[in-house]
């Protein structure tokens, strides 16, 4: 509820996680990208936490999601350095994306043609 008129009427609650999944995190197009708590790329940041009405007013758009990830110390670095993470930048139209639930598909169809077959891959393959 504190967070809700920092988005449009009727916009989704994005499920972010695992970590704190009753923690809001507002992810936003700032028209000051310094008043972003953690800064993405461009304008585009995070606001955590306690989020103050003033902050409203810098927002272009936002996206509010409950929890976030998180890794131990290292972690990540292990991963990437195993080549666990399939990487692509990111662009603004993916952050604001009108359907969310096909990002995952676009973002590797993005990739090549090497990464086709993943793309269309279900969500849940037992469905397949």
């Amino acid at each position: 509820p504190p967070l809700a008129g920092r988005v449009p009427p009727g916009e989704a609650l994005f499920e972010g996680g695992p970590v704190n999944p009753s923690q809001p995190v507002l992810l936003a197009d700032f028209l000051d990208p310094d008043a972003a708590h953690l800064s993405v790329f461009g304008s585009i940041g995070f606001l955590i936490g306690e989020v103050p009405r003033e902050a409203a007013a810098g927002l272009r758009r936002a996206r509010i999601f409950a929890g976030c990830a998180g890794w131990d110390a290292g972690q990540l670095e292990a991963e990437m350095e195993q080549e666990a993470w399939i990487l692509e930048p990111a662009r603004e139209e993916d952050v604001f994306t009108d359907v969310p639930e096909s990002l995952w598909a676009r973002v590797l169809r993005r990739k090549g043609p090497e990464f086709d077959l993943l793309s269309r891959m279900p969500y849940d393959p037992t469905m397949n």
